[in-house]
C-alpha cells in the first residue's frame, strides 16, 4: 500500500473517531463521507474498525471457506465460458467470410455451413446464455457485497484475460502491417483481421472495465 493511500485511510479513520465521540449516527456519517468521494466500502470498512476497537471485538466476516469456494467457481466459470463462445464465434465469422471470398487454392469450406459449423455454434448456443447467467450472478453479488471486487480469484482472472486479450490485439496489429508491407493485403484478410481485433478488443475493454470499476469503489 502506498504512503499516500495509508495516509488517506488514517485520516478517515482520524475523522470517523472524532466523529463518534461527537456523538454523529451512522446515518449522517456515512452519506456525509459518501458526498466527499469515500467509497461505501472503504466507509464501512473504517466503521468495522472503528467498533473493532471500541468493543474489542472484530464484526464478524460473513465470508467463509463455501462462500470463496463458490467465489471461486463463479469467477472461473465466467472466464471459461466467455472464452468458449468468443472463440467459436470467431469461428463462425471466419467461415462467413471465407465463404465469401474464398480461397481458390482450398477446398475446406465445400458442403453445408451448418454441418461444417455444428461445433462452433453448439458451443455459443451452450456457453454464451450461461456466460450471461453467471454474469448477472456476479453482478447481484456485488451489489450486496462490494467486498468482492477485492477478491483475489476475480483479480487474477481479470489480469490474466487482460494479458491474453492485449497479446491477441497486438498480435492482430502485427499481422496486419505485415500483411501490408508485403503487399499480401486482400478484402479477406482485412475482414479477418477485423474480427479478431473486435473479439480480442471486446475482451479487454470488458475486463478493463471490470478493473475501473474496482478502483472507482476504493
Amino acid at each position: 500500500m502506498s504512503k499516500q493511500s495509508v495516509s488517506s485511510t488514517e485520516a478517515l479513520a482520524h475523522f470517523i473517531r472524532e466523529a463518534k465521540r461527537e456523538g454523529l449516527p451512522d446515518a449522517a456519517l456515512v452519506p456525509l463521507l459518501r458526498q466527499n468521494g469515500w467509497s461505501q466500502r472503504r466507509i464501512y470498512d473504517s466503521l468495522s474498525d472503528y467498533y473493532g476497537e471500541a468493543l474489542g471485538v472484530r464484526p464478524p466476516s460473513r465470508s467463509g471457506p463455501v462462500e470463496n469456494a463458490r467465489d471461486a467457481f463463479y469467477y472461473a466459470l465466467n472466464f471459461i465460458t466467455l472464452g468458449f463462445w468468443t472463440v467459436a464465434l470467431g469461428q463462425i465469422f471466419y467461415t462467413l467470410i471465407d465463404r465469401r471470398f474464398p480461397d481458390v487454392t482450398s477446398s475446406n469450406y465445400s458442403g453445408p455451413f451448418v454441418e461444417q459449423m455444428a461445433w462452433q455454434l453448439a458451443t455459443v448456443i451452450v456457453a454464451f446464455p450461461i456466460f450471461l447467467w453467471v454474469n448477472a450472478l456476479i453482478e447481484r453479488g456485488l451489489r450486496t457485497r462490494p467486498d468482492l471486487l477485492d477478491s483475489p480469484i476475480r483479480s487474477w482472472l481479470t489480469y490474466a484475460a487482460l494479458v491474453v486479450a492485449a497479446l491477441i490485439v497486438l498480435g492482430d496489429g502485427i499481422w496486419f502491417i505485415q500483411a501490408f508491407l508485403s503487399g499480401n493485403l486482400t478484402i479477406r484478410f482485412v475482414l479477418d483481421s477485423l474480427v479478431l481485433l473486435a473479439l480480442g478488443g471486446g475482451v479487454f475493454f470488458y475486463y478493463l472495465t471490470s478493473l475501473q470499476r474496482r478502483a472507482d469503489a476504493r
